[in-house]
């Protein structure tokens, strides 16, 4: 069995895209696993610009007409052995229609992961356009792959009100432990202030960081102490800017912009309590990289890792996000630190990840699905 992971882009890790971070995770675990593992991605360049990896990777040039597909790249499905997994990444691109439509023809088995494109919240956006395009060519993927591997129950829900299919499997996303010399050696810190956090793509309403900023206000109002400190960019960051200061924020929040790699980790390291108040997820992997470091996280529903933050008591959960819901999540963390609980959390959570999350299990989850 040859197993080929399609996606928009080259998987590189050191880029804001969660799919491709993913992308990339199965191919390295599947490859160590000893499973024969490639990575096929449609570019505007076809430059290997990607740290070293230990699988194989094929670039194909994204064509300015959406309704073709590349020479090159229709040569190689033509070329596929039927005894090839081909697992399709991401939702609402033309192009993975196109190469559906050619796979289906070659009795070749195709997988297709959404990444949380199919949730309620994620549907409404362009939701015009959206219902226009999933009726027309989206559905047609969904019906004829072998599994639709959806991330978590918010989107097993709203396809199955839409479009009930018998060919669904749930499986999260997974997430790496960190080298414990990365771990700064816990000592006992005279604190007067939490530092919370949020590392991920800067899009207000996706990630809800309209909530993080108004509930962080309202925190602080409450006579409370804190700071708040956010990696990541994204088309938002301008206008997020502009919120920390109309709310004379500025004292009290850092942004960091991008950051990969050791440098993430140890800004991560810095922070108390980690959020993600987000509207719409798929499974976030910012929320995984957080609790394996052990740190306690403030999710919201739409993250779907709420019930596994419940099982574990990893953390503080919030239904749907608001910016008192925030606060209130806040102010608990300020009493759990205060009574020297919140350290008890982080350790649970990083527990949650090395028993729930770690790449070989969820490459297992995978495999069995693939070989059935």
């Amino acid at each position: 069995m040859k197993i080929i992971h399609l996606v928009l882009g080259k998987a590189n890790p050191e880029r804001m895209n969660g799919v491709n971070k993913v992308a990339h995770n199965l191919c390295t675990s599947m490859t160590e696993l000893g499973y024969d593992t490639e990575l096929w991605g449609i570019a505007n360049t076809l430059d290997h610009n990607y740290p070293k990896r230990n699988y194989s990777t094929k670039l194909f040039q994204q064509e300015k007409n959406k309704l073709s597909l590349n020479t090159d790249l229709i040569t190689a499905i033509n070329g596929l052995k039927r005894e090839t997994i081909v697992h399709i990444h991401g939702a609402f691109i033309s192009e993975f229609y196109h190469i559906a439509k050619r796979l289906h023809q070659k009795n070749v088995a195709f997988f297709y992961t959404p990444h949380g494109a199919l949730t309620e919240n994620a549907m409404r956006k362009s939701s015009w356009k959206k219902k226009v395009y999933f009726n027309l060519f989206e559905s047609w993927i969904i019906k004829k792959a072998k599994r639709v591997q959806l991330l978590g129950q918010s989107e097993v829900d709203h396809l199955e009100s839409i479009l009930p299919t018998t060919n669904k499997c749930v499986i999260p996303n997974g997430q790496i432990i960190p080298d414990k010399n990365l771990w700064k050696t816990k000592t006992e810190r005279i604190k007067k202030e939490l530092n919370f956090g949020f590392c991920g793509r800067l899009d207000i309403y996706h990630k809800g960081l309209d909530n993080l900023i108004d509930g962080f206000r309202l925190y602080l109002d409450q006579g409370h102490t804190g700071k708040l400190v956010l990696i990541g960019d994204g088309k938002d960051r301008v206008e997020l800017e502009k919120k920390v200061i109309d709310h004379k924020l500025e004292r009290h929040t850092i942004f960091h912009g991008a950051k990969f790699g050791t440098e993430k980790y140890m800004i991560l390291e810095e922070m108390d309590m980690f959020m993600h108040p987000s509207r719409m997820e798929g499974f976030p992997t910012a929320v995984l990289e957080a609790a394996s470091l052990g740190k306690p996280c403030i999710t919201s529903d739409a993250t779907n890792i709420n019930p596994y933050i419940k099982n574990w008591n990893a953390g503080i959960t919030i239904e749907k996000s608001s910016a008192e819901s925030v606060a209130r999540a806040m102010v608990d963390a300020s009493n759990l630190y205060d009574n020297n609980q919140l350290e008890s959390l982080g350790d649970n959570a990083f527990e949650m990840v090395k028993n729930e999350f770690t790449w070989n299990k969820i490459v297992g989850k995978l495999i069995k699905e693939y070989e059935a």
